[in-house]
């Protein structure tokens, strides 16, 4: 190993290649210049004055990880996992690591729509938008959004919130300016090349002419020979549909999530105040519109136990729903208000039914895997993370915010109180968040592929999210 180390040297000129990371705990200051004054007012922006000392220890717990976990690197500096791709500051999942242990030390797209909710309610508006920037820029130069913002993962994006976070981020008072505009241009140019890519040129359509001609706008994830990877591309990645129908289908998550883009864009054309455009503001609602009737006709099943918002499949033979009980189809639907108030209190009986214990509720049903689509575990190299019995904090939020837009708002409470105790008994635990949760304090967490991180970003949003949300009622 010594005369690998000296070709190392010898050839490089040193023997580290990668570049550390500095910790940017200065970005905070918008709530104070120390952690205690950063804390107390955190308190007060989430609780008021009054909380008891082991809460607070838990507030003091996410300043500190949010000052050791936003990090920055300098552009196209090799990283632990390859080439930076973030201009500007970020917030790893778990904190900045050293490299020598399994960590997600970047920036990551989808879990940045859920920090960024947490960075808002807490006042951190500028960065936020900072990180929703470093994921345009990288659009802007190579053309996809990625999984990571590190070079190994151009090979797949993520959900596409990017026009959900535009939103979140002018409704809290971010001034609209030319660095919004160029954002909001980049999320349309990839909406209409990566997502919507009928007739785009591109070898692996999402959208093939039969496809179109047969389901209307739907778009699935991208070909790949690896379910692993299109697991990657809905952010559930290690799950069973993924791992039985690869790309051949048809998801509702996806799908939903590029409804609230269109949706999104034309409140954002409509306001004299923003896109101010009412020409694309007119072409955007159109877009909804045929989107929802295409959405409705293809995802809404009426089969016994599995009546719901079901995914789709394509495989020759097998066409039609997936029997199988998905949290993200049942859920999506209602948070981007696609459901109809019928649809959304069948979804909120699903949810008691089949999904919800003491502590949340389970990514995959067990009794709706029973008699239907995938009875059996596939055959796989990993195991599968987002099943049952896990429950995972930003599928908490998007439930719960889900079934407040369809007036649910005591249920939606509910599930706020139970899960936020559960985190805060485990907080005591563990000293810190975990990335995610049994749904029952009967079962316990499968660890998945590469075990239960500790941190963490989505964890501390949601968790910000439901206090904030408790102390109101």
């Amino acid at each position: 190993m010594d005369d690998l180390l000296k070709l190392r040297q010898l050839l490089l000129q040193k023997v580290t290649v990668v570049a550390v990371p500095k910790t940017r705990g200065d970005l905070y200051q918008f709530l104070g210049s120390t952690r205690e004054e950063q804390a107390d007012n955190l308190i007060k922006r989430i609780q008021g004055e009054n909380v008891s000392e082991s809460r607070k220890k838990i507030f003091q717990y996410i300043i500190d990880f949010w000052e050791r976990s936003t990090i920055e690197v300098p552009y196209k500096a090799p990283g632990f996992k390859g080439v930076n791709l973030a201009k500007r500051p970020f917030i790893t999942p778990t904190g900045n690591n050293n490299g020598e242990g399994f960590a997600f030390g970047e920036q990551y797209r989808w879990d940045t729509f859920f920090q960024n909710r947490g960075l808002i309610l807490a006042g951190g508006t500028e960065l936020a938008f900072g990180q929703l920037l470093n994921l345009t820029d990288v659009f802007s130069e190579f053309k996809r959004i990625p999984n990571a913002l590190v070079s190994p993962f151009l090979s797949r994006p993520q959900p596409p919130f990017e026009m959900a976070m535009i939103m979140d981020l002018l409704g809290a008072g971010l001034p609209h300016n030319d660095a919004v505009t160029s954002a909001v241009k980049v999320i349309e140019e990839e909406l209409v090349t990566e997502w919507l890519d009928y007739k785009s040129g591109k070898q692996n359509h999402r959208q093939s002419q039969e496809m179109v001609e047969k389901y209307g706008m739907l778009t699935r994830y991208e070909p790949h020979s690896n379910p692993f990877m299109v697991g990657c591309e809905d952010g559930k990645d290690h799950n069973w549909i993924t791992a039985t129908y690869n790309y051949k289908f048809l998801p509702v998550q996806l799908n939903a999530i590029l409804y609230g883009t269109f949706t999104s864009l034309q409140q954002y054309y409509s306001s004299p105040t923003w896109g101010n455009n009412t020409e694309k503001a007119t072409l955007y609602d159109s877009l909804r519109k045929q989107m929802l009737t295409d959405f409705q006709k293809t995802f809404w099943c009426v089969t016994g136990k599995w009546t719901g918002f079901r995914d789709y499949s394509l495989l020759k033979g097998k066409e039609g729903h997936i029997l199988y009980g998905d949290l993200s189809a049942e859920i999506f639907p209602l948070f981007f208000k696609l459901a109809t108030p019928e649809q959304a209190e069948k979804t909120k009986n699903n949810l008691e039914t089949y999904y919800k214990d003491d502590v949340g509720l389970s990514s995959t049903s067990l009794e709706l895997r029973s008699g239907g689509s995938i009875p059996q575990e596939p055959v796989g190299p990993w195991k599968f993370q987002w099943e049952y019995p896990n429950c995972w904090p930003p599928l908490m939020m998007i439930a719960v915010e889900g079934l407040k837009n369809y007036g649910f708002v005591k249920e939606a409470k509910e599930y706020e109180q139970s899960w936020a105790t559960y985190v805060e008994k485990e907080f005591k635990n563990m000293g810190g968040f975990a990335e995610k949760y049994p749904f029952s304090t009967q079962t316990k967490v499968e660890p998945g592929y590469y075990g239960n991180m500790k941190g963490f970003g989505w964890t501390i949003a949601t968790y910000l999210s439901f206090m904030e949300d408790l102390t109101r009622a």
